[in-house]
């Protein structure tokens, strides 16, 4: 399997550099914004366990997905989503670098690179991945958007 180019981007909230990384270390709010969840645990301060019903062709079914989120650094988070269903896995490493435009906005520099597929999605071709990401990631940042309006 042929590593995958990571998925880059910035965003802009509308809120402060505070709120912005309490936003997304809120794991509770990061899962109500996920579409597809059907129940969530929380396991410790920085893990929840959640099964999701993704709705991509190439993943049917559900999956178990535990999601971890640490400050790796001053104003960086990483989040880590591991899940695996039936006959298939895929770990999702997302790196995200807060950074205060003035008091009343923040910039959101993230990476999100897949580290692991395994199974049935090792054959799914990138471009399709990369499809189903684009989605997740824009609808991901609207519903960010929305929670904190």
């Amino acid at each position: 399997m042929a590593a995958m180019e990571p998925f880059t981007g910035q965003e802009v909230l509308a809120v402060s550099l505070e709120a912005a990384v309490r936003a997304l270390r809120d794991l509770e709010g990061v899962a109500k914004a996920m579409r597809d969840v059907e129940s969530v645990e929380r396991t410790d301060a920085d893990t929840l366990k959640l099964v999701v019903r993704p709705g991509f062709s190439f993943m049917r079914g559900t999956m178990r997905t535990t999601l971890t989120c640490t400050e790796t650094a001053p104003q960086t988070l990483t989040l880590v989503a591991k899940s695996s269903g039936i006959g298939m896995g895929i770990t999702v490493e997302s790196v995200m670098k807060f950074s205060a435009i003035d008091p009343a906005s923040t910039r959101i520099d993230w990476t999100a690179c897949v580290t692991e597929r395994k199974g049935l999605v090792s054959a799914v071709g990138q471009s399709l991945i990369k499809a189903a990401a684009d989605k997740v990631l824009q609808d991901g940042w609207a519903a960010v958007r929305a929670s904190l309006a």
